[in-house]
This record gives C-alpha cells, structure tokens and sequence, in this order.
C-alpha cells in the first residue's frame, strides 16, 4: 500500500488535531498515513481532544495497519499548548518538515503531505522562512517551483508567491513566465494525466492592461511569451483581465488551470468558492506534496472544532496522484 509522509506542522496549532482525527479513528483508506512529529505531544492532543486513539510508532514497517494512528518521532523538548505559539518551536517545526520531504525523496514515502505553520513564529525563532513551496524547491535542489490551489472544480496557479506587492512587477519577466508555463504544463500531463491542458492567464495589470494604456507588461511580456508557447504546440490563452477570468459563461471552453499573476489575484477568489474542500499543491517537484488550504487556527486548536476535509483530501490526491 502507498505510504504517505505527514508534516504535522505547528504543535501549538490544528495540525495535529486535523492528523488525529483523520487518521487516528479507524477509518480506512486506500493509502497509509505516517505523521510526523511527538509522539508524547499527540498522546497528550488526543486525550484533550477526548478522541481514544491507539498512537504506534512508525519505525519503517511496511505494512500499517488502519486502526493506529503511526507516528514517526521527533522528540520536541518543549511545552507546547495549544493556541499558545512559541517561536522556541521553530527548529521542531522545520525538522518535522525537513524530514518527511527528505524521506520522500529518498522514496521511503510515495508523497508528502503538510499541515500548516506559521512563517511569522519561524521567522521569529531565528529561521529563515519565506514558505513551504519556496522552501521544497531547495529542499529538491530544482530552481524554483510553483504553487497550485485546486478543487473539483477550478485549478489556480501563481506566478509568485509570497512577496511584497511592490516587487511583484519586477518578478514578471519572459523567461519566468515561460519557466511558470511550461512547469504547470508538464505537471498537468504527467501527474494529473490531462493530455493537453488548457492554461488561462491572467494580466498584470487591470483589463490585462487596456492596449498597453494601463502598464506595459501585459503587451511586451505576457503576450509573447503566449504567442511563443502556442507555436510549440502548447494551449495558452491570455492575458485575460483577471475581474471577469474566473466567470464561466457556455461558450467558453473551461480552463484546466488559470494562472494568477501574484497571490492575491488568484487565491481570494477559489479560496471563496471551496475553502475547506481545496489542497495546495506544488508543481515542479520530483515529489508529489499536496498541502491542506488553511493555517495555523490557533483559536480553535484542541478544541475539536477543526474540520480535518481538506487534509483528508490533500491526502487522497496524492495518493491518487501516486498511484497513476
């Protein structure tokens, strides 16, 4: 059976909450579970949970049964509550992480799948942290890789992730674009075996720049970059103005994935249609890693009003992924 790695994420957070209460009471999947982190700490989650759960260590066992919660180990020497982040926690939390991606490319696991952290509390205990997809690219020792948000429905992709908006501009060149293009290109054909996917790209700027007469990029990067694609045989449309990009009306032929020039263009809008029910996803990965689609929710940590959905199924499209 596919093994599956899980990065626990912030212990002071819902990850292991969501990991407990997806993988710890008997339910049966088509995959086997292997979450990374305390085991004392999850011992001690699941009992303020009040969710009776049979926690077994992890120690490389190829066969894994369902009705345990397998843990594979990483002492944390701290005392964490939760919905009280301690910054101490870094090292843990980016260990926890190190090691289930690692572990996967050593194909231990067939995948990796993350719950969330927080990169303010990373940051603040010393560790350098832009993000998970940032951060996977070094991990695989690949230039750079991309994010993707997906439901049933609708598939959005960035072309930068988590920067300042005044420095989004200067990230969109040709030659990035392309890179972007063409990653999401192979990854839809390899992983989620669509033949030809049809990529719908957003503009820059508003109206994808009106001609020219809002902002420039549109007109002398975008555009040529499309043009170039769709005459090596790739299905490219755009720059499309990204207000009206994400209606669908009857003649038009549904995107595969449409892509978002920087964060905040794409995510608030599928975020609004399926929050709860998206993963996260990166692209260009010699790995598969699906990722849930909310944060931290230090709020409600240990309370049981997690909602475990998105990482159950983060970890069912990986699976399925994996096995295809």
């Amino acid at each position: 059976m596919i093994k599956i790695a899980v990065s626990s994420g912030d212990p002071a957070g819902i990850g292991p909450d969501i990991c407990i209460k997806a993988f710890g009471q008997k339910k049966i999947y088509d995959f086997s579970p292997v979450v990374f982190g305390d085991k004392e700490l999850f011992k001690s989650r699941a009992n303020t949970l009040g969710i009776d759960v049979d926690i077994q260590t992890y120690k490389g066992q190829k066969e894994l049964p369902n009705d345990s919660l397998w843990i594979a180990n990483i002492d944390c020497d701290l005392n964490i509550l939760p919905g009280k982040p301690d910054p101490n926690c870094a090292n843990f939390i980016i260990s926890n992480f190190k090691q289930a991606v690692e572990r996967t490319i050593s194909e231990e696991f067939e995948a990796v799948v993350t719950c969330p952290i927080n990169k303010e509390i990373i940051n603040k205990g010393g560790i350098q942290f832009t993000g998970h997809t940032e951060e996977l690219a070094k991990l695989s020792k690949i230039d750079r890789a991309v994010m993707m948000l997906a439901t049933k429905e609708l598939k959005v992709a960035l072309a930068t992730t988590h920067l300042p908006l005044k420095e989004v501009s200067e990230h969109i060149t040709q030659d990035h674009i392309e890179e972007t293009i063409l990653i999401i290109n192979n990854d839809l054909q390899e992983k989620w075996k669509i033949e030809k996917p049809l990529i719908k790209v957003l503009g820059l700027n508003p109206h994808a720049g009106d001609g020219g007469f809002i902002g420039s990029e549109d007109q002398e990067i975008l555009i040529p970059v499309i043009k170039k694609l769709n005459d090596i045989g790739l299905n490219i449309s755009g720059p499309h103005s990204a207000d009206t990009a994400f209606i669908n009306t009857n003649h038009q032929d549904k995107p595969d994935v449409i892509l978002a020039m920087y964060h905040d263009q794409g995510l608030p809008v599928i975020k609004t249609i399926g929050f709860g029910k998206i993963i996260n996803v990166t692209l260009g990965l010699p790995f598969i890693r699906t990722s849930v689609d909310h944060g931290t929710a230090y709020d409600i940590a240990g309370s049981i009003k997690a909602d475990e959905s998105s990482l159950i199924e983060a970890a069912k499209i990986a699976a399925s992924i994996a096995i295809n």
